[in-house]
C-alpha cells in the first residue's frame, strides 16, 4: 500500500471521532470564557437588571441617570451641607430640583457635583421654604441625562395611579455624600394633602432626590424621614420616608426667571 493510501485510509478510521474532539474543544473553551470577569465599566455603569418589567425598568434608568449631588457652603464658615438633586430640562435651560434646607448660602457658594465633576449654580430660580423646595439653574452636566419638565410629570388622571396605594416607587441619591445609589419603595399613605408616606429607606443626605412612579414618571421629591415619639425617647423612622408631591412645584418660574 503506497504512503498515500496509507493516510486516507488512517483519516478515514479517524473521521467518525472528530466530531467528538471538537466538541471537546468548544466545551473546554466555554468553560474557560465562563470563568472570565467582564470589564468593571460593564458591571458598574448603566448595568439594569432584567428582572423587573421594562417599564419599571426604564423608570430606574430615569431615575438614576438624572441624579446629581448638590453641595451647598455656609458664609464664613467651613459648614457643608449635601443633598440630592434630580436635573431636568425646560424651554431649553438646564435646572436641578432639590430641597431648599439643603441650602446653606448663596448661589455662588452651591454647586452641583456628579462624577468628582463640580458644576456651578447661575441662579437659584425658586425657593419655597413652605414645600421645601429650590430650583436651581445650572450648567449642563455631563454624562446625565435630563428628565424633561413638563413631559416628564403626571398628566390628569395619571396622578390617581401615581399616588394609589401600594403603587411601585423609586429614586436614586446620594445619602451619607455616597452614591448615586437607588431605592424602591411603595406608597404607603399620606399626610394629609402635604406628604406621600412611602415604605422605603432615607438617611441625611438622600434629601431632594427624585421620586418616580413605575412608569418613569416623576411624582414628587424625598423631604424627610419620619421621626416618632416613644417611651424610649425620640426615635427616627428610617423605613417611612416623607415625598413632597411634584404638584407643590411651581414649574413656570424656570420659564420667568431662567437666564
Amino acid at each position: 500500500m503506497s504512503k498515500r493510501a496509507k493516510i486516507t485510509e488512517a483519516f478515514k478510521k479517524c473521521l467518525p471521532i472528530i466530531p467528538v474532539i471538537l466538541l471537546c474543544a468548544l466545551t473546554v473553551a466555554s468553560l474557560i470564557k465562563s470563568f472570565e470577569v467582564p470589564p468593571q465599566d460593564k458591571i458598574q455603569i448603566n448595568n439594569y437588571s432584567n428582572f423587573h418589567p421594562t417599564s419599571y425598568k426604564k423608570a430606574v434608568k430615569k431615575s438614576r441617570e438624572s441624579a446629581v449631588q448638590v453641595i451647598s457652603l455656609t458664609p464664613n464658615s467651613a459648614m457643608m451641607a449635601s443633598s440630592s438633586g434630580t436635573y431636568f430640562v425646560a424651554f431649553g435651560n438646564h435646572f436641578v430640583i432639590t430641597v431648599m434646607h439643603g441650602l446653606q448660602g448663596p448661589c455662588e457658594l452651591t454647586k452641583m457635583v456628579y462624577e468628582e465633576k463640580i458644576y456651578k449654580c447661575i441662579k437659584y430660580i425658586a425657593l419655597d421654604p413652605y414645600n421645601d423646595y429650590a430650583i436651581i439653574q445650572t450648567e449642563e452636566i455631563d454624562n446625565r441625562t435630563p428628565i424633561k419638565i413638563p413631559g416628564d410629570l403626571p398628566k390628569n388622571r395619571q396622578w390617581l395611579n401615581s399616588y394609589s396605594i401600594m403603587n411601585k416607587l423609586v429614586y436614586t441619591g446620594f445619602p451619607n455624600t455616597i452614591g448615586p445609589l437607588t431605592i424602591s419603595g411603595e406608597v404607603a399613605g399620606f399626610g394629609g394633602s402635604e406628604y406621600l408616606y412611602i415604605i422605603s429607606y432615607a438617611w441625611q443626605g438622600s434629601s431632594g432626590s427624585g421620586v418616580f412612579d413605575k412608569n418613569g414618571k416623576y411624582i414628587g421629591y424625598v423631604v424627610a424621614v419620619d421621626v416618632g415619639q416613644t417611651e424610649l425617647g425620640i426615635q427616627v423612622l428610617e423605613n417611612l420616608v416623607l415625598i413632597a408631591p411634584a404638584f407643590k412645584v411651581d414649574w413656570t418660574k424656570a420659564i420667568t426667571e431662567a437666564e
